[in-house]
């Protein structure tokens, strides 16, 4: 009997210490940008009041699932929104009535001899697609679609592919295989030059995916809600925001043809995500931080932060996912958005220490160059795509550090500063 309430007490007492200890020294926090909230005096119940509500979606999930009941409607917080990967991997449909509903994929790879792959498309309404294309080859240099930085394109769309200017991503075999293709000219980064390009590639899965429906560490999820300032309108938001997003990494493989004459053998290792929902507006975002990472003993990881102040004004996501298969969800981080690029200027090196299962994570990022593009008709967010060296607990890795920033300024203060340089 002494033992079941020893251990009983450590269950209780110990969060319970826990979140008072926070509870108390959050009045003694540094002062810090007023974008991203900090812990209140009712941050102690509103994070347990979170993590019961989450335990209860999760619980409600299981049975959806093995009744094949999910729709998409009540999605997210533990919830999935489909019932089958293959439901999932797909071209979903975009709700006529959603004027800013969205179906996204990206891919993005690379290897130790910084050679890079980056390929996305967010297929809109009215046959918009923003789009971005970028490869890293050996003795060519960075190449980029000549549509960018500009991301809208307009295209006629495909239920069965993402297509948009020469770019095609269709998937084959759900959560396995997707083909990758191009065919026309794309300008070397930095100057006026064009080359003519060819590839057929296929992105072919080294892990399980992970579902941010589901997957996510209840503690950052929590911890993310229970700062915020909470009423009925602040709910309704969180869920009418709410997108799937899931990812995955895989290796990509084949060869990428220069001008007709030139032929480059890629096999490159990266992730790819996908993401739908009926809302996607890049005005909503002030800030994210994603760091994706593939390590030289098949190691793949993210880590990261997003910070959307009218949802979740700092939200710390991320998984490692190891080559015997075992997944695990980030639970803490120290990265702190005023402590990196709050000035706008993402940094040349990055320092991250964080938790994800039972390991501990000391990981230094360096960066090898930095494209930009914009997204939004206005030119809403200016992401900067980071392609990257890792130093990941001693082992060795290459990957992409993408930063978002809202550009507050609009599209022709940014074409202005682009003109002048």
């Amino acid at each position: 009997m002494y033992i079941l309430i020893a251990i009983l007490s450590s269950i209780c007492i110990g969060p319970l210490v826990w979140l008072t200890f926070n509870w108390l020294i959050s009045f003694h926090s540094k002062k810090i940008p007023k974008i991203y909230a900090q812990n209140g005096f009712w941050y102690p119940l509103k994070y347990m009041l979170i993590r019961l509500m989450l335990w209860r979606r999760r619980r409600f999930n299981l049975l959806q699932q093995n009744k094949q009941e999910a729709s998409g409607e009540n999605a997210g917080y533990g919830v999935k929104s489909r019932n089958s990967p293959e439901e999932m991997d797909r071209v979903q449909e975009l709700p006529e009535s959603e004027k800013l509903a969205v179906d996204a994929v990206y891919f993005n790879a690379g290897n130790e001899d910084d050679v890079f792959f980056v390929a996305a498309t967010a297929r809109r309404q009215d046959n918009v697609v923003q789009t971005l294309l970028y490869v890293k080859l050996p003795g060519i240099g960075l190449l980029e679609l000549p549509s960018l930085p500009d991301t809208w394109l307009v295209d006629k769309a495909s239920d069965k592919a993402y297509t948009a200017s020469g770019l095609t991503l269709t998937p084959i075999s759900p959560m396995e295989l997707w083909s990758l293709s191009y065919r026309g000219p794309l300008r070397k980064y930095g100057t006026k030059t064009m080359v003519n390009v060819e590839f057929d590639l296929s992105w072919k899965a080294k892990t399980d995916y992970f579902d941010f429906d589901t997957d996510l560490h209840p503690h950052t999820m929590a911890d993310s809600i229970a700062r915020e300032k909470w009423s009925r309108e602040y709910f309704d938001t969180l869920q009418k925001y709410h997108q799937t997003h899931y990812e995955q990494f895989g290796e990509i493989t084949g060869v990428v043809q220069v001008d007709g004459e030139s032929d480059y053998p890629v096999k490159l290792q990266g992730v790819r995500d996908h993401s739908y929902g009926n809302i996607r507006d890049w005005k909503q975002f002030h800030r994210y931080a994603i760091n994706y990472a593939y390590l030289e003993d098949g190691t793949a990881l993210c880590v990261g932060a997003i910070s959307m102040p009218i949802s979740l004004s700092r939200f710390v996501i991320g998984y490692v996912l190891k080559p015997d298969g075992s997944k695990s969800p980030v639970s803490s981080s120290d990265f702190e958005f005023y402590d990196w690029g709050e000035d706008g200027n993402p940094p040349g090196e990055l320092v991250i220490n964080f938790v994800a299962g039972k390991d501990r994570y000391h990981l230094v990022c360096n960066v090898i160059e930095s494209p930009i593009f914009y997204m939004g008709k206005e030119w809403d967010a200016k992401i900067h795509e980071r392609f990257c060296s890792y130093l990941v607990n001693g082992k060795k890795g290459w990957g992409i550090s993408e930063w978002d920033y809202r550009n507050y300024d609009g599209k022709e203060a940014e074409m202005k500063k682009l003109d002048s340089l």
